[in-house]
């Protein structure tokens, strides 16, 4: 009613340069960063109110101007996607954000675009916090006009186990199925507890045959999702935005290296031998070194010691 009365006197009084259009609202809790949640400076400007888990609707939440904020807490990871209500039971005009564990703003909403309603809609996937390892993350409402209003708060979200950005941040665990037979998945690294947690009924029969899987963890650059890659698949080195390295013990081999372009990841190649009392030359493109593996030391008397090479 507020604001059909102010847009009813806008419209008597268009001269006058006013409009019905809400403020944005911008706000900054990076000074809550590193606060105790029990001190007067955190429960100055807000007041945690609970927790979330994915697929849970909040209690009705009573909010008052004081403190100025009200926030739930929630477990995210890297990759997650979420999706966030906040809606009023009482006519409110609710505003939320989603922080990280610092609280910075990860996203944030005033009115949904659904059926302008005066409920927040937020959706994001979340970045990950700066400590992989701290998974708190915040979920924080007002009232636009900060009247004493009512509120709830519904929390969906899903795990993206497999989300990367480097190989690096992919693992091989053993595979989550009802019959997994020793085969591994990639997923991110800081995704391996959630990722085996996962909850599954099974009613097939297993049998006990276990396939050795000697595939390894790598990033598809493509799609940003970890994937387990055949050693022999692997495109490795070469002049590529995110150049993809070998398992330990094998080494990038290849003609195409010479002029950046991928290799194959193989067994390091026997050494060639050279210099010795024949003199042998290396091919073009190669020097001759001394063998470090040999008893041979051409400093000390070995002035015909054979070398490799590189």
């Amino acid at each position: 009613m507020r604001r059909a009365l102010l847009s009813l006197s806008c419209l008597l009084a268009l001269g006058a340069g006013c409009s019905t259009g809400k403020a944005p609202v911008t706000e900054d809790f990076s000074d809550l960063a590193g606060a105790d949640e029990k001190s007067d400076a955190f429960s100055y400007r807000m007041k945690i109110v609970g927790s979330l888990d994915y697929g849970q609707t909040s209690d009705t939440v009573a909010y008052k101007n004081s403190p100025r904020f009200r926030a739930f807490k929630f477990a995210g990871h890297k990759g997650d996607q979420i999706d966030v209500w906040v809606r009023s039971t009482n006519g409110g005009d609710a505003l939320a954000w989603v922080l990280d564990n610092k609280f910075n703003v990860v996203a944030q909403n005033d009115d949904a675009d659904e059926g302008g309603t005066l409920d927040s809609h937020v959706t994001v996937t979340l970045p990950g916090n700066t400590d992989a390892s701290i998974v708190t993350h915040y979920i924080v409402l007002r009232d636009y006009d900060l009247h004493a209003k009512k509120f709830t708060v519904q929390l969906n979200g899903k795990n993206n186990f497999f989300s990367c950005s480097a190989d690096s941040d992919c693992v091989a665990v053993p595979l989550h199925a009802c019959c997994p037979n020793c085969r591994k998945a990639a997923v991110n690294k800081d995704q391996t507890d959630a990722y085996a947690a996962q909850p599954q009924i099974c009613t097939m029969f297993c049998t006990a045959l276990c396939v050795l899987d000697e595939r390894v963890p790598q990033c598809n650059f493509g799609t940003n999702q970890c994937e387990m890659v055949a050693v022999a698949d692997i495109a490795c080195g070469g002049h590529t935005p995110h150049p993809h390295g070998c398992p330990d013990g094998l080494e990038c081999q290849g003609s195409g290296l010479v002029v950046d372009a991928p290799g194959h990841c193989l067994p390091p190649a026997a050494p060639v031998f050279c210099g010795g009392f024949a003199g042998i030359a290396c091919p073009d493109g190669l020097t001759c070194v001394d063998n470090p593996d040999d008893s041979c030391d051409p400093a000390h008397g070995g002035a015909d010691c054979g070398g490799i090479c590189q």
